[in-house]
C-alpha cells in the first residue's frame, strides 16, 4: 500500500487494542479520578450555594437594618422637631413674660412719676398760697399803715402781683 493509504488502512487488532486501552483508562479514571473530581465539584457547588445563601441573608439583614435606621432617623427627626417647637414655645412665653414685666414696670414708673408730679404741684400751690397770703398781709399792712392815693394803691397792687408772679415762676 502506498504511504498515504497506509494511514487509512484498518487493522482490527490495533483497533481492538486501542478500544481495550480506552475502556481500561475509562474504568481507572471513573474509579480513581472521576469520583474525587466530582466530589470536589459537588463540594465547590455546595460552597458556592452556601456563599450565595449567606450573601442573600446578609443582604436581607442589611435591608432590615437600613429600614430600622430609617425608622430611627424619622423618630429622631420628629423628636428634634418637637424639641425645637418646645424651645420656640418656651422662648415665646419668656418673651411675653419679659414684655409683661417691662410693661408693668413702666406703668408703675409712670404712676410713681404722676404721683410725684402731683405732690410737687400740690407743694407749689401750697407755697403760692402762703406767698399770696404773705403778700396780701403785707399789702394790707402797707395800706393800713399809711394813707395812699389811688395811684399809689394801684402801684402797690402791681408790685404785689409782680412778686406773686416771680414766686410762682420760682415754684414751677
Amino acid at each position: 500500500m502506498s504511504g498515504s493509504l497506509a494511514l487509512l488502512h484498518f487493522n482490527p487488532v490495533t483497533s481492538l487494542l486501542a478500544f481495550a486501552v480506552f475502556a481500561a483508562l475509562l474504568i481507572i479514571l471513573s474509579k480513581f479520578v472521576w469520583k474525587p473530581v466530582l466530589k470536589a465539584l459537588d463540594e465547590r457547588d455546595d460552597a458556592i450555594r452556601d456563599d450565595l445563601d449567606a450573601a442573600k441573608a446578609s443582604k436581607e439583614e442589611s435591608e432590615k437594618l437600613l429600614a430600622e435606621q430609617k425608622v430611627e432617623m424619622t423618630k429622631m427627626k420628629d423628636e428634634a422637631k418637637k424639641i425645637r417647637e418646645e424651645a420656640i414655645s418656651l422662648a415665646e412665653k419668656q418673651k411675653e413674660e419679659i414684655l409683661q414685666t417691662a410693661k408693668e414696670t413702666a406703668e408703675k414708673m409712670a404712676v410713681q412719676a404722676r404721683e410725684d408730679l402731683a405732690r410737687e404741684k400740690e407743694a407749689a400751690f401750697d407755697s403760692i398760697k402762703e406767698l399770696a397770703v404773705s403778700v396780701g398781709v403785707d399789702l394790707a399792712s402797707k395800706l393800713i399803715s399809711k394813707e395812699v392815693s389811688a395811684s399809689e394803691h394801684n402801684t402797690l397792687i402791681e408790685q404785689s402781683m409782680n412778686e406773686m408772679s416771680e414766686a410762682y415762676k420760682k415754684a414751677s
